[in-house]
């Protein structure tokens, strides 16, 4: 975090970074998140163009960058993930707001342990029962994060009514439904109803970020399976999706002859 709030107090944008360093952009909120290290070298040019030039100060930031990778939170499920789930962790840490869309799973941030347990198993470590638990913990670390921690941020989350079909338990979904009613105090959720979803194949699950600074460029990441993402950075593909997101979400209000919260308890079963 020392290092983005060096770069915003010098105005300088994402993009002013990645041009002058040749990074990828997600290399550069990787770094500032402690996600990935950088080299020593890397760091002394990166300090010289936000201006740093004490010694001390410089000395300082290199022991902060080597020991901020051991210990981010995320660290201990690099070998679960791949290396853009963990660049999409970094951008959540980051977010003033998140919005996601999906029209036929639970999203992540949403799911009890039982449903995320099943939705591991569907990834490709499914026989490996390790790897399953770390996915699930995973989930349940993002979630106390998002919704649980010191820093402010907004979720608003847009699902088809068919996400809210049971899969492979009812008593699975009845519990995963209970635990998105409970948290609907935190978070904004609109149904897209059966008669009014998404056309199949119109617009896949993805999740796009803002953040506070005017520096930072928004984001999309597109669900591949799961706890594996793509990222997209290109402005105008990102304002397609935000355009997608708003026009869902207009579509689910228009179309809402029947309050969220019923619609989730009557799939529950109460």
């Amino acid at each position: 975090m020392a290092l983005r709030r060096l770069r915003l107090a010098g105005d300088h944008s994402l993009e002013d970074v990645r041009g002058e360093m040749d990074w990828s952009l997600s290399k550069v909120m990787r770094i500032e998140s402690g996600m990935v290290s950088i080299s020593v070298n890397d760091l002394r040019a990166l300090l010289a163009f936000y201006g740093v030039a004490d010694p001390d100060e410089v000395d300082r930031l290199v022991d902060m960058a080597r020991s901020a990778r051991r210990r981010h939170w995320a660290g201990q499920y690099r070998e679960y993930v791949s290396t853009s789930y963990m660049d999409f962790l970094g951008y959540e840490d980051d977010a003033s707001r998140i919005s996601q869309y999906h029209p036929f799973l639970i999203p992540g941030l949403l799911q009890t342990q039982d449903y995320a347990r099943l939705v591991a198993t569907a990834g490709p470590h499914n026989r490996d029962s390790q790897a399953v638990e770390a996915r699930v913990r995973l989930r349940m670390a993002r979630q106390d994060r998002v919704f649980n921690g010191d820093r402010q941020c907004s979720v608003r989350f847009v699902l088809d009514e068919r996400a809210l079909k049971p899969v492979h338990s009812p008593d699975v979904m009845r519990h995963q439904i209970d635990k998105i009613v409970r948290l609907l105090p935190r978070l904004d959720l609109v149904i897209l109803q059966q008669d009014s979803a998404a056309e199949p194949g119109f617009v896949g699950p993805f999740s796009y970020h803002e953040f506070r600074s005017d520096l930072d460029p928004d984001v999309v990441y597109l669900d591949n399976q799961p706890d594996d993402v793509a990222l997209i950075e290109d402005h105008d593909t990102v304002t397609r999706y935000k355009t997608a997101f708003r026009e869902l979400s207009k579509q689910a209000i228009a179309g809402a002859s029947t309050p969220g919260r019923e619609i989730l308890n009557r799939h529950s079963g109460h």
